[in-house]
C-alpha cells in the first residue's frame, strides 16, 4: 500500500481567507485598502457570516489585515515582527528541550558572525558613528548591570542595522527575547561584563578598520565566551 496522506477537508473560512489573500497578492487589494463589508463579502462568496468572520480573524492573526471595532477590515503591510512573534510559543517549548538552548546559541552564532562580516565590509561612516555611540554607552554602563544589559543589546543591534534588512532586525529582537535566560545567568558572573565590553571593543575595532576577519573572530570569541559562562552554571546533569 502506498504511503499517502489523506486529503484534508478544508473549512469554508479557509477558502474565503485564501481568496482574499490572493486579492492582496495580485494587487487588487493594496496596503490601506478597506475590505468590503461583512454583508458584501457574504453575498460575493455565498457563505454565512461566521465563515467571513473566521476568515477575517485568520487574516488578522497572520498580520495581513487590521480590524477595529465598528470599522471595515483594512489591508496592512506584513511586519516581520508579527510573524516572528507568532513563533514565540513554539520557540519557548523548543528551548525547554535538552538541546534547545544549544541549538539556539549555535543559530545566533552563525547569524551574528555573518552580519558582523557584512558590517565590517559595508559599514558607512554614519554606521560607525552609531555603533561607536552604542559602544560608548556600554562602557559608561559597566557599573550598572541592568543598564549594561540594555546597552549590550543595543550594540549588537546597531551592527545588525548595517544590513538594512527588516527581517534581520526583527529576528535579532526576537532572539534577544528568546535567549533572555542566557543573559540572566551570564551577567551574574563577576567578570562577564568586563569581558563582554573588551570583546565589544575588539569587534568595533575590526568593523571600523573594515577588517572582516578580525571583526568575525572577535564576535565568535565573544559569543563562545557567553556560552561558556552559561553552561558552567547551567550544564545539565550527566
Amino acid at each position: 500500500m502506498l504511503d499517502i496522506e489523506p486529503i484534508r477537508r478544508r473549512r469554508i473560512y479557509e477558502d474565503v481567507a485564501e481568496r482574499l489573500q490572493q486579492l492582496m497578492l495580485d494587487g487588487t487589494l493594496g496596503e490601506g485598502d478597506a475590505l468590503p463589508s461583512e454583508r458584501e463579502l457574504m453575498e460575493q462568496f455565498k457563505v454565512g457570516r461566521p465563515a467571513i468572520r473566521e476568515a477575517l480573524m485568520s487574516l488578522q492573526k497572520a498580520g495581513l489585515v487590521s480590524i477595529a471595532n465598528g470599522e471595515r477590515a483594512r489591508v496592512v503591510r506584513p511586519d516581520p515582527k508579527h510573524f516572528i512573534h507568532e513563533l514565540s510559543a513554539s520557540v519557548r517549548a523548543y528551548l525547554a528541550q535538552p538541546a534547545g538552548m544549544a541549538h539556539f546559541q549555535n543559530a545566533r552564532l552563525h547569524l551574528e558572525l555573518a552580519l558582523t562580516r557584512h558590517a565590517a565590509r559595508e559599514a558607512s561612516p554614519a554606521d560607525l558613528v552609531r555603533i561607536g555611540d552604542a559602544l560608548a554607552r556600554n562602557r559608561r554602563d559597566l557599573g550598572d548591570r541592568a543598564a549594561f544589559e540594555a546597552s549590550d543589546i543595543a550594540f549588537h543591534y546597531e551592527i545588525v542595522l548595517v544590513a538594512q534588512n527588516p527581517l534581520f532586525n526583527g529576528l535579532h529582537q526576537a532572539v534577544v527575547q528568546w535567549l533572555s535566560q542566557q543573559r540572566k545567568v551570564t551577567l551574574q558572573v563577576a567578570e562577564a561584563k568586563e569581558l563582554a565590553l573588551a570583546y565589544h571593543e575588539r569587534i568595533y575595532d575590526g568593523i571600523a578598520a573594515h577588517d572582516a576577519d578580525a571583526a568575525e573572530a572577535a564576535m565568535r570569541a565573544h559569543l563562545e565566551a557567553v556560552e561558556d559562562f552559561y553552561w558552567e552554571r547551567e550544564r545539565p546533569a550527566g
